[in-house]
């Protein structure tokens, strides 16, 4: 698909394109009796989280194995440290040599 000066035409999309959003019907929503209410999910959250908090494994336990050592890691990384790129200090100002120019006050 080339023109006579030998640049390609761009392809038209083979959709047909809406002017605008079609706007959404009463029909299309979903009917809600009452307010969505989220304090039956976020209590039974909280008694899982608790309940879970004061479940104990044996010290044998491959989770709890991995919990020791993932502690060990965190610690071994915050004795070491802080690492990473300097900070930065500003330009350095350039050194004069000091028989180069003479003061203003030597010639007065």
């Amino acid at each position: 698909m080339s023109t006579e000066k030998g640049k390609r035409q761009r392809r038209r999309s083979t959709r047909v394109r809406r002017a605008s959003a079609t706007p959404a019907t009463e029909d299309s929503l979903p009917r809600a009796e009452k307010e969505p209410s989220h304090e039956a999910a976020r209590e039974h959250y909280r008694r899982e989280k608790e309940r879970r908090a004061t479940r104990a494994r044996t010290p044998e336990h491959p989770l709890e194995q991995a919990r020791r050592a993932y502690h060990a890691l965190l610690a071994a990384d915050a004795e070491r440290a802080k690492g990473g790129r300097p900070r930065k200090t500003g330009a350095q100002p350039a050194r004069k040599p000091k028989g180069a120019e003479p003061d203003a006050e030597s010639e007065e």
